[in-house]
């Protein structure tokens, strides 16, 4: 039995000459032409393919008029009153971008049923059908729709697109100018996500998008300033506002991670004793003299409860690290009066409030509890990225500990200040998440207005999936296009998106090509 093609659609024209397996021009009928738009759904039905149907989308609709022809200088053109409109014979033309070929158990595809590559140019004259009602094409897909991911609907025919959960952990991109709706698309996601039993952790750039509807996501809210970061990404974060030889960077950085070692032992971390930092801290040589150094000390006879954490790190980690390495007094006190005038205080300041461990939180993710982290109370992006760096680590560890898949996505929100070219220990982290976390179910979902200058090569190389709705830069589009297959979208089309309407493209899309959605509202 085949498609009923007179309740699920309306004839609107005819195939014409010069069709191919991939783009088929129509005319249409002069009764239907303003009923097709573009972006449309629609069925090619050539009577010689058995139980074969051909599924594509409407493109670059255009009107013509055999005597009002743009290359022909017109009378009309001086006197446009005296043109009747029983003169004027207007007709519609249009291409269908075939974007594969549905499978009805006829002899074409021995008996079989399902969505399969077009290899068919349609015959001249087959009858084209605008869909109006899609969720039929839902059975041909070969996705459960119990299981599917779903964000919103075809924007004319209502049809809820299945997105295939198998694809999720190939990555997802989610890019669009301000305004277009990115990150109640993400919301959306998100909750999708932990519906279909994935961990999820959701980095809140400022706080205003996640976080205020943590409770509608089912998720639970953790302070960045509660993480603890991972000593070495620490130590790489305090060293990188300085510029630095590298005996002075060894110091610093040697120093920098004892340092939070110590105040994480102290506040009741496991594992955090090291011998190397004990022999580093403990050991401490007799000056020659104090010379430079006595300038940078701290005046005013503070007792031990009020001192700054910054100059407990200078005296009791920079300052033995440096003695054991025999570093000149004019040295460390240039050291001591960098790290006080370039590093901002509350990179030190906030070490004792940093008492959850980030395994702690990939771990709650992993058990199927969203986490939304709340990055407002950073001060310093290089401390936001810190924070995402070691949460990417901890994933590994869980990885590197259990061998086993995780199920657990990293949901970054204006991916542009911590997936870029120079974001530093957060791009590294994100960009192996990108190359290798696909393989053990470890996942990123990217969101930010611009890609081919915010979104380092090897994170957006790698995003099996993309929904993308007007772009901040025309070369964006571009850029998509030399990893995706976007068919013939243009920067026209794009310009006539409206707001939380998205292409969608890539594995996760039973048709592998852009098709467009209006997301669906998030309370």
């Amino acid at each position: 039995m085949g498609i009923a093609l007179a309740r699920i659609g309306t004839e609107v024209g005819v195939v014409l000459s010069g069709a191919s397996a991939g783009l088929a021009p129509i005319m249409l009928r002069r009764d239907r032409e303003l009923e097709v738009r573009e972006e449309d759904l629609v069925l090619i039905r050539d009577e010689r393919l058995d139980g074969y149907y051909m599924l594509g989308v409407v493109r670059w609709v255009t009107r013509h008029e055999p005597f009002l022809r743009r290359n022909v200088h017109n009378i009309y053109a001086e006197h446009p009153d005296a043109l009747d409109s029983e003169l004027v014979m207007p007709f519609s033309n249009a291409y269908v971008e075939i974007y594969g070929g549905l499978c009805d158990a006829g002899s074409v595809c021995n008996g079989e049923k399902g969505l399969v590559s077009n290899v068919y140019a349609p015959t001249p004259g087959s009858r084209v059908y605008r869909l109006v009602d899609a969720s039929p094409l839902t059975g041909y897909l070969g996705v459960d729709p119990e299981k599917a991911i779903s964000v919103g609907v075809h924007k004319y025919t209502g049809w809820r697109l299945p997105l295939d959960p198998r694809w999720v952990p190939y990555h997802i991109g989610v890019f669009g100018a301000t305004g277009t709706g990115k990150s109640r698309l993400v919301q959306r996601l998100v909750k999708e996500l932990a519906r279909s039993g994935y961990g999820v952790i959701v980095f809140d750039h400022s706080g205003v998008d996640y976080a205020p509807r943590a409770e509608a996501l089912g998720a639970r809210v953790i302070k960045s300033s509660e993480i603890r970061i991972n000593p070495i990404v620490f130590a790489s974060t305090v060293s990188r506002y300085l510029s630095l030889t590298a005996q002075q960077r060894d110091a610093v950085e040697l120093a920098a991670m004892c340092f939070a070692m110590k105040i994480y032992a102290e506040n009741g971390g496991q594992g955090y004793e090291s011998e190397e930092c004990r022999e580093a801290l403990e050991t401490r040589l007799a000056r020659r003299s104090r010379g430079l150094h006595s300038f940078t000390q701290q005046r005013g006879g503070e007792g031990e409860a009020e001192r700054s954490i910054r100059d407990r790190f200078l005296e009791e980690a920079l300052e033995p690290v440096a003695s054991r390495l025999n570093m000149r007094d004019a040295t460390v006190a240039k050291l001591r009066l960098m790290i006080k005038l370039v590093v901002p205080r509350s990179v030190f300041e906030a070490l004792p409030g940093r008492r959850l461990e980030p395994r702690d939180i990939v771990g709650e993710a992993a058990s199927g509890k969203p986490v939304v982290i709340d990055m407002s109370d950073e001060q310093d992006i290089e401390v936001k990225r810190a924070i995402v760096a070691s949460v990417a680590r901890a994933a590994w560890e869980l990885i590197w500990d259990t061998m086993s898949p995780v199920n657990i996505g990293l949901v970054v929100d204006e991916a542009q200040n911590y997936a870029c070219e120079h974001c530093g220990e957060s791009g590294r982290a994100l960009e192996t998440v990108a190359r290798e976390g696909r393989k053990w179910g470890l996942f990123l979902v990217v969101a930010s207005q611009r890609v081919s200058r915010d979104i380092r090569p090897g994170v957006r190389s790698n995003l099996g999936t993309v929904f993308f709705s007007r772009l901040q830069a025309t070369g964006d589009l571009q850029e998509l296009s030399g990893y995706l297959d976007l068919g013939r979208v243009t920067e026209a089309s794009l310009a006539m998106l409206a707001r939380r309407e998205f292409y969608v493209a890539g594995l996760m899309n039973p048709l592998r090509r852009p098709l467009l959605l209006r997301v669906d509202e998030v309370p």
